[in-house]
Order: structure tokens, then C-alpha cells, then sequence
């Protein structure tokens, strides 16, 4: 496969591969809010924010939420 069928392929299934990526957030999302700590909640952030880039997640916290992340 050369980069112009990958591109192709990517173009064509574009809507399943931002699904699929929009479930394994959100999944690590309610693992992440399960957990007690904080440490993990920042990773989480980080990583909707980059991808959030590609694929315009809506990545907005709460004020309380907010205030949490910035504590540590």
C-alpha cells in the first residue's frame, strides 16, 4: 500500500475511525473518574485536549472539575 492508497483508505473511513476513537476515550474517561486519584485525571485531559485537535472533541471541564485538575 503507497501513501496515496492510505490516504485514500483514511479519507473513506474516516467517520469509523473517529468513532472508534471517541469509544476508547470514553471509555478511559469513566475508568478515569472511577479511580480516586488525580494523577490519571491529568493525563486524560491532556490526551482529549491532543486529540481533541483532530478530531473537535468538545474537551471543556467544569469549574469544580477545573479547580481539582489545577490543585495538583
Amino acid at each position: 500500500m503507497d501513501i496515496m492508497q492510505g490516504i485514500a483508505w483514511i479519507q473513506t473511513n474516516w467517520s469509523s475511525i473517529a468513532q472508534a476513537i471517541a469509544s476508547v476515550i470514553g471509555t478511559a474517561s469513566i475508568i478515569v473518574r472511577i479511580t480516586p486519584t488525580l494523577k490519571d485525571d491529568h493525563f486524560m485531559k491532556r490526551l482529549v485536549k491532543f486529540i481533541g485537535k483532530f478530531i473537535a472533541l468538545n474537551n471543556n471541564i467544569s469549574g469544580v472539575e477545573q479547580k481539582k485538575v489545577n490543585k495538583k
